[in-house]
């Protein structure tokens, strides 16, 4: 284990003019360590969230990342092209509406396919193979390989959209 954490933040905040989406969050996130935020409908979770996956620009402080490299990047001074090739290679993103996170008119394999694919594996059988170990792990029978997302049930969109984000054994996982 490293003696630095993965991720760090100070005194983010997101203001919608004087609506208050989050405000001065700091917190340190270590390898392997699951960090919970918790709180009612309205309070700023999922902006909270959005901030740190940069989906959003917060309105002021800081977050950095720890790269592959051991050094850190502040996350809101990358180009869009850096903070794209984390998501497709060190993060990984599970949508609270699975719809928005799977390609809903590929099939099942493709969906998981995809994320191996962008990290350069190009041999079909292996990520077929790799694509069909992960469904099992979430517990989609492996004849379902070829169902499209649309065909399959709420919870199992949510378990393929999990499978695909943790084909690639992504470092950080946004829920």
């Amino acid at each position: 284990m490293t003696d630095e954490p993965l991720l760090r933040v100070s005194a983010l905040s997101k203001f919608y003019g004087s609506r208050v989406g989050c405000d001065n969050v700091s917190f340190d996130l270590w390898p392997s360590e699951v960090l919970a935020v918790v709180g009612e409908s309205g309070s700023g979770k999922t902006t909270l969230l959005n901030c740190l996956s940069t989906r959003l620009l917060p309105s002021s402080g800081t977050a950095s990342y720890r790269m592959r490299d051991g050094q850190f990047r502040e996350l809101y001074r990358m180009s869009e092209a850096e903070r794209r090739f984390l998501m497709r290679t060190d993060w990984g993103f599970v949508h609270q509406n699975p719809a928005d996170g799977l390609r809903m008119t590929v099939s099942a394999g493709a969906n998981v396919g995809e994320r191996l694919m962008a990290v350069g594996d190009r041999h079909y059988g292996k990520i077929r193979a790799t694509a069909v170990d992960w469904l099992s792990r979430v517990e989609i029978e492996e004849d379902r390989i070829d169902d499209e997302p649309r065909a399959f049930s709420g919870g199992m969109r949510q378990r393929l959209q999990i499978a695909r984000n943790l084909v690639t054994g992504p470092r950080l996982v946004f829920m």
